[in-house]
């Protein structure tokens, strides 16, 4: 069930890509940055949008575009909305993820455990799914397992 929210939303994302204006952007960023003040989060912020937080630097080589991975994770909306969770290790291929997920797998190591905040652009957009409506904020965390 879980892969199959996976492979549809990524199905999603392939075929029907969304763009926001400079203003929807600040809107998301600036409602990211209020949500991690509330919590006391020192948040990094990428290029790209997406925050980050290491709770534990894991060691050895970075993970690659190429690998798969296998996690544990929880996924929340930011009003505190439970959307998934994976408390059995589960893997992915990191190609396969959302554009948030690859970023941040890609700033990982093998055991880091990292919190992400994904935007809608680099999360679901505005698509419908499931539990998630559309242009939602996720904040996931992710415990990196093992790398293949």
């Amino acid at each position: 069930m879980k892969n199959l929210f996976f492979l549809t939303s990524l199905t999603l994302l392939c075929f029907s890509c969304q763009t926001y204006s400079e203003h929807e952007l600040n809107e998301f960023d600036a409602k990211i940055k209020a949500w991690a003040a509330k919590k006391d989060m020192a948040l990094t912020r990428t290029e790209s949008g997406l925050y980050y937080q290491y709770i534990e630097e894991g060691a050895g080589p970075y993970i690659k575009y190429t690998d798969s991975v296998i996690v544990l994770f929880k996924g929340t909306l930011l009003n505190g909305t439970v959307f998934e969770i994976q408390k059995k290790p589960m893997a992915f291929a990191v190609k396969e993820m959302i554009v948030g997920w690859k970023e941040a797998l890609m700033i990982s190591k093998l055991n880091t455990k990292i919190q992400i905040i994904v935007p809608p652009q680099l999360g679901y957009g505005n698509h419908q799914l499931d539990k998630l409506p559309p242009n939602s904020t996720l904040f996931y965390e992710i415990e990196i397992v093992e790398i293949k």
